[in-house]
């Protein structure tokens, strides 16, 4: 699976780090920030992993792809 097919996987991974790192110490405020990046990120992602599918798909409607 590419970047591209599943787009920021590696900031997922970063703020999943920071949220469980938050819950092991005990840091609410470290908890709350990676679960607010990773949301923002799943969101991001997942707008742009479709607008490049519908680009695509617009291409070969077309016949220029």
């Amino acid at each position: 699976m590419s970047e591209q097919e599943q787009p920021g996987v590696v900031e997922k991974v970063k703020s999943l780090a920071k949220e469980a790192t938050g819950a092991v110490l005990g840091d609410q405020e470290m908890r709350s920030e990676g679960r607010a990046e990773r949301e923002g990120f799943s969101t991001e992602g997942r707008r742009e992993y479709f607008r490049n599918v519908i680009e695509e798909s617009n291409k070969r409607a077309t016949g220029s792809a």
